[in-house]
This record gives structure tokens, C-alpha cells and sequence, in this order.
């Protein structure tokens, strides 16, 4: 028998682990596993089991012969059982990945084009499975590449209003802004953050990213390379939300007014969800702790 779940309490006893197990419609298991197999067995962590029935004079035991962490499955069967088991993206994979490649292709510029979607490819599975923060916004399965097909959405109005904007570095911007997250992080769940992620943090790490594979294509020379770094450092806007820079170009200016608009108003989202119609919400940190009223109707 096969069961996917979350692994939601650990004891032992008698050289074993009894596992708690919650699979996607909140059925609890008890499962057994040796000591010295389920050493490596986190609680919180997600788990594809196999395991068989063991029966007892007084009850039946179910032992595991042999599990995988969820994290070690091929990006389809992962993203598909992380969405069962957690909160997660309001679309699917394949969605997802359709709205990048479709935007990418939108690219004309040939050095931003191919710099763009070689960090696409190197970052693939955790650009379309990871969240986008551990705590704050898009904080959940899938949510880095919601956040970003979210701001390229956005970015539709930008373009129509303001002819002076070139689409190539918008589109690239927003793809790649957030590039640096899949270093920065740890992983889908559970996410915090790595050594490199709090020394150096994502906009560093992103800009780094651009320049590396700049050089790897023969472009690190190139304007378009150096304008894309400038607009991954620039994108939280001033040095107190952890800009090195302010941003210089008409571009990095959209991507960082577009980025603040999507990440607060997802979290803003969250909240009205969470309120009746006619009250208040709660105070929401990252809209300067205010609190928004939703309306009867």
C-alpha cells in the first residue's frame, strides 16, 4: 500500500518510530518504522510511503517498507503532491510554466532573451515549485512563480499606457527579479533561510546569477546584461527595504512599483478572505500595519 502525507508527530518505542501521518484529506496514520530507517524522517516534512499491514492480537500495526521524501520526486509528481498536501498557487504546473515560456518568447532582444531563460532553465523545478517568501507574501506551493506571473500581468497596463517602456527588460525584469529566492531559500517546505540568503540575500544573489550567466553565453560585456543586474539590485527600492541601489532606469522604476503592488496586495487578498463584510481586518504589517475595511456588499 502506498500513502502520501505529511508527517505530523514522531515518538519511539521499542526500537521503532511511530509515525503520525496526514495525508491530503486530513486522514490520520500510524505508521511504523524502524529507528535506524526513519532516522532521516523530519516532522513537517512530507513523505510518499510504502507500507503493509501487520496484524495483532489486539489491533493491526501498518509497517513502512520503504519511503522517499517528497522533495526527491520528478518536478511533476512533487508539485502534484505538494499541492495536495499544502496551501498552494491558485493555478496549476502547467499553467504556470505555459505563462513563463509564453512571456519569454515575447523577449526580442536576443542577449536578454537567452540570459532570461538560461536561469529559467539552471532554477527550473524550484522557480515553479518554491514560494516566493518563508512568512510574508506568496508564501506558499508555487507562489515565486505566481508573484511573478501576477506582476507580468500587470506590467500589460504599463506597456499600453507609457510607449517609452521597453518590454524586454520589463518582461526579463519581472522573471528574473526574484531569481536569487532559489538560493536564498531552503526548500518548499518548511522554507527558511540559507547562510547565503541572509549574508548576501536574494537582489545580490540575483544580480550574480545575471552576471555568471552573461559570461557562460559571451555577453558579460554587453549593456543588456549589466542594465538586467541593475535592475535586480534596484527592485525593493531604497536602501532601507534592502536596495543596494535606487533604481536608475524607467524600467527598474515599474519593476519596483509593480513588485511592491503584487506582493501587498496578495497579502491584503489573504486577509479580506479572512473578514467578515462589514468589519475590519486585521492589522496587516505589510501595508503599514493598517487595517482595511471590506464593505457590506
Amino acid at each position: 500500500m502506498e500513502l502520501v502525507g505529511i508527517v505530523t508527530s514522531i515518538n519511539s518505542s521499542d526500537g521503532m518510530l511511530n509515525l503520525i501521518v496526514s495525508d491530503k484529506d486530513r486522514n490520520i496514520y500510524n505508521l511504523k518504522v524502524s529507528t535506524e530507517e526513519g532516522k532521516s524522517i523530519k516532522i513537517g516534512n512530507a513523505y510518499s510511503f510504502k507500507y503493509e499491514e501487520v496484524k495483532g492480537v489486539e489491533r493491526t500495526s501498518y509497517k513502512v517498507l520503504s519511503f522517499i521524501d517528497v522533495d526527491s520526486l520528478d518536478l511533476k509528481e512533487r508539485d502534484k503532491a505538494l499541492r495536495s498536501l499544502y496551501k498552494s498557487a491558485p493555478f496549476d504546473l502547467d499553467y504556470a510554466e505555459k505563462e513563463i515560456k509564453n512571456y519569454i518568447n515575447k523577449i526580442d532582444n536576443k542577449i536578454i532573451k537567452e540570459i532570461t531563460k538560461s536561469l529559467i532553465d539552471k532554477y527550473y523545478d524550484e522557480y515553479f515549485v518554491f514560494p516566493a517568501a518563508s512568512k510574508m507574501h506568496h508564501a506558499y506551493i508555487g507562489g515565486l512563480a505566481h508573484h511573478c506571473i501576477g506582476m507580468l500581468h500587470m506590467s500589460e497596463g504599463f506597456l499600453l499606457n507609457y510607449d517609452y517602456l521597453d518590454k524586454n527588460y520589463i518582461y526579463a525584469g519581472i522573471i528574473l527579479h526574484d531569481i536569487g529566492k532559489a538560493i536564498e531559500l531552503s526548500g518548499n517546505i518548511n522554507t527558511e533561510y540559507t547562510l547565503k540568503g541572509q549574508l548576501l540575500g536574494h537582489l545580490v544573489l540575483g544580480a550574480m546569477e545575471i552576471s555568471e550567466a552573461a559570461k557562460s553565453l559571451g555577453y558579460e560585456n554587453s549593456e543588456e546584461a549589466m542594465i538586467l543586474e541593475h535592475m535586480l539590485i534596484s527592485h525593493h527600492g531604497v536602501p532601507q527595504f534592502g536596495s543596494p541601489k535606487k533604481p536608475m532606469t524607467a524600467e527598474a522604476l515599474v519593476l519596483w512599483y509593480i513588485d511592491t503592488i503584487d506582493s501587498k496586495f496578495r497579502v491584503l487578498g489573504d486577509e479580506l478572505k479572512r473578514t467578515e463584510n462589514g468589519s475590519f481586518t486585521e492589522s496587516i504589517g505589510v501595508i503599514d500595519k493598517s487595517k482595511i475595511y471590506k464593505p457590506q456588499q
